[in-house]
């Protein structure tokens, strides 16, 4: 335990000591997504979320999943306002940002995200102005994004440093991620990192599995590497947060499913990036200027 929280400490001063080294060193920007609905995706980023506040990480959600962004509803938090707000009526980014348990911070993203790529010149260097508080905010943001690869999905997913994918062991969700996975190593070395987390797993043998298979069929046939992450188990405790509107890892933190997540903060936390260039770069990206 002793080496663990040593650990621990080098990897937050090291992430705040590049911060501090490199002046306008944004955010860490990490995509959430999925080839597929209900994998329990926003679950994951809630909980991941949390995970990492807890150890000392400032962190920011942003919901994109649009028309049906949940986020608030795992944390049981209302927002007053969207980043649609924020991009109609040029309020502040600030306004949108909504406070959640253990020092999270979210913003959902209602339609707003879906308007940047019709915004002016003038209105998007506005807005990125105002995104640069977000940077200053967090040092981490998770992108959670709706699931499959429509257009506006792979706009998002293309335009990130890191990617998280999130399957199931179901042979279909494994086929969606599958191709969410090869959409983006198409882009070669503009590609982002990507990473596979194996939810609703029955073992850990199984989750091992399917990890393994995933990885080694992307090797084949892809000719690339992703990263196994980490999985997450089959859980009653989490179904029974989500109707508690309470994320699992405060209201059954001893679950199987929340060790997993601590598994996985950890490993998420020990893979810091050389650059972080922050969500102005990305929405830039994003919006192809």
């Amino acid at each position: 335990m002793n080496d663990q929280a040593g650990a621990l400490r080098q990897i937050i001063a090291n992430i705040k000591g590049q911060r501090a080294r490199t002046p306008g060193t944004g955010a860490r920007v990490v995509v959430v997504t999925s080839g597929k609905g209900g994998v329990g995706k926003t679950n994951v980023t809630v909980n991941l979320a949390l995970a990492l506040s807890r150890k000392g990480l400032r962190v920011l959600i942003f919901d994109a999943d649009f028309g049906l962004a949940n986020v608030d509803v795992v944390l049981g938090v209302t927002p007053a306002y969207d980043l649609a707000h924020v991009v109609r009526h040029r309020g502040d980014i600030r306004d949108a940002v909504c406070d959640g348990p253990y020092g999270v911070r979210f913003i959902s993203g209602g339609s707003g995200v879906q308007e940047l790529i019709r915004l002016s010149a003038g209105q998007l260097a506005d807005l990125m102005d105002n995104l640069l508080q977000l940077d200053d905010m967090a040092d981490v943001v998770l992108l959670d994004t709706g699931a499959g690869i429509s257009d506006h999905i792979l706009s998002m997913v293309g335009a990130a440093q890191e990617v998280v994918v999130v399957t199931t062991p179901e042979p279909t969700s494994i086929m969606d991620a599958y191709a969410l996975i090869k959409f983006l190593t198409a882009r070669a070395e503009s590609g982002p990192r990507v990473r596979l987390v194996v939810n609703r797993a029955d073992s850990e043998s199984e989750a091992a599995d399917t990890l393994r298979k995933v990885a080694a069929v992307v090797r084949l046939y892809l000719r690339t590497e992703i990263e196994e992450m980490g999985f997450i188990l089959s859980d009653p405790a989490v179904s029974k947060a989500v109707r508690l509107q309470r994320p699992f890892v405060l209201s059954f933190p001893q679950s199987a499913a929340a060790r997993n997540i601590e598994t996985l903060a950890w490993r998420f936390m020990g893979t810091e990036p050389e650059r972080r260039p922050g969500l102005r770069a990305f929405f830039t990206r994003m919006a192809g200027r």
